[in-house]
């Protein structure tokens, strides 16, 4: 099951953010994405923040506030969000492209990163990628949905991606946390990292060539960047294998990550990349946002030929393909009605590193099998 959020979604220097159980009213209403937060700041003040994929409002003493802006920043690094135009009052606080480089508190480098012995991974695909760079052994923590390579069960578990318990990280003393956004509600780990001072470095690519530049980035940090350069030279030729392979026009694919509600990739997601390699394309490429909700009725308009069920931490042995036509509201989906729902180890599909384009050859080789039952 989906890890609840806490209420609390993040606690900064300066102020707590509380999300609110109300939908945002007025012009907000119009964005399904829009959150509603309470602003607690330490001098007593309370205020507002609206939190949208195009436009943030907040309230005056936002522009005292050091930190509100890294932490509207995450927020929408967290739905797969590439500006922020965050306003009081009609005052512009600040418009600008955004990336996650931007939230990089870590003071390693090249020449200095071989020394950074005590890492601390805070997502499955941050724990993969160093593993991918030969210097795992450097790793001593993790959290709870982290389950590769073997060894990472004997390290200390520091609970759910959503919601780690930092101050048993600072205990641990790191030297670097390779930090994540690639799930909303991960900017809390971002934002309490700051408050604690702990250098990071904050991973959340929305495409290949960013999971590789990834690759490069943390390789550099820990002083490994000739092996960094070879998984990334893996990498690209892995993704021109499957490019040759790929033959006929694109079938339409449907990617479930969860099926109550249904959520799916949008626009700004790798796995449209994965599913173009695979010789398909995404039924919802054109919704905003790395991750979006949608409903069944949707689902039957969209009219996939190939639907995958790759649920968030379920196992691949425990997915059930079956359940997306006996969905209400399914039960003339044409994809399902033909047999063409598969399962997809999400291990792979959700997962962006060095292990990803795995998710490509698993849905091409059922693309393939799909075609050749017409």
């Amino acid at each position: 099951m989906p890890v609840r959020r806490p209420k609390t979604r993040w606690e900064a220097r300066d102020h707590v953010a509380i999300k609110r159980d109300a939908r945002p009213g007025g012009a907000w209403s119009e964005d399904p994405r829009a959150e509603l937060f309470e602003l607690r700041f330490e001098d007593g003040t309370v205020g507002e923040l609206v939190c949208g994929l195009e436009q943030q409002e907040s309230c005056p003493r936002a522009s005292k506030s050091p930190s509100l802006l890294r932490s509207v920043t995450a927020w929408l690094l967290a739905r797969g969000q590439r500006s922020i135009d965050l306003r009081s009052r009609g005052s512009v606080l600040a418009q600008r492209a955004i990336a996650p480089e931007d939230l990089d508190t870590a003071d390693v480098g090249r020449d200095g990163g071989a020394t950074v012995s005590k890492v601390i991974t805070l997502a499955p695909s941050n724990a993969e990628l160093v593993d991918a760079l030969g210097v795992f052994d450097r790793v001593i923590a993790t959290e709870d949905s982290s389950d590769y390579p073997p060894q990472i069960k004997s390290l200390p578990n520091l609970g759910p991606d959503l919601a780690p318990d930092l101050d048993r990280l600072v205990r641990l003393e790191p030297a670097l946390v390779l930090s994540s956004l690639t799930v909303p509600g991960m900017e809390r780990n971002i934002v309490g990292l700051d408050a604690r001072d702990i250098p990071q470095l904050v991973l959340a690519p929305r495409s290949i060539d960013e999971v590789m530049a990834d690759v490069r980035r943390v390789g550099a940090a820990l002083g490994v960047a000739a092996t960094a350069d070879t998984v990334v030279a893996n990498m690209r030729d892995e993704r021109a294998a499957l490019e040759r392979r790929r033959e006929g026009p694109p079938v339409r694919v449907y990617l479930e990550w969860w099926p109550r509600p249904m959520f799916t990739p949008g626009a700004d997601c790798y796995s449209n990349e994965l599913i173009a390699l695979a010789g398909g394309v995404n039924v919802f490429a054109d919704r905003p946002g790395a991750s979006v909700e949608i409903s069944a009725a949707e689902l039957l308009d969209a009219s996939p030929e190939v639907c995958f069920v790759s649920w968030c931490g379920v196992a691949a042995d425990k997915l059930e393909p079956a359940r997306l036509r006996r969905r209400d509201g399914l039960e003339e989906l044409e994809a399902a009605s033909r047999g063409r729902v598969y399962p997809l180890d999400e291990r792979f599909a959700g997962r962006p590193g060095p292990r990803m384009l795995e998710a490509a050859r698993r849905m091409a080789a059922a693309i393939r099998c799909a075609r050749a039952g017409d």
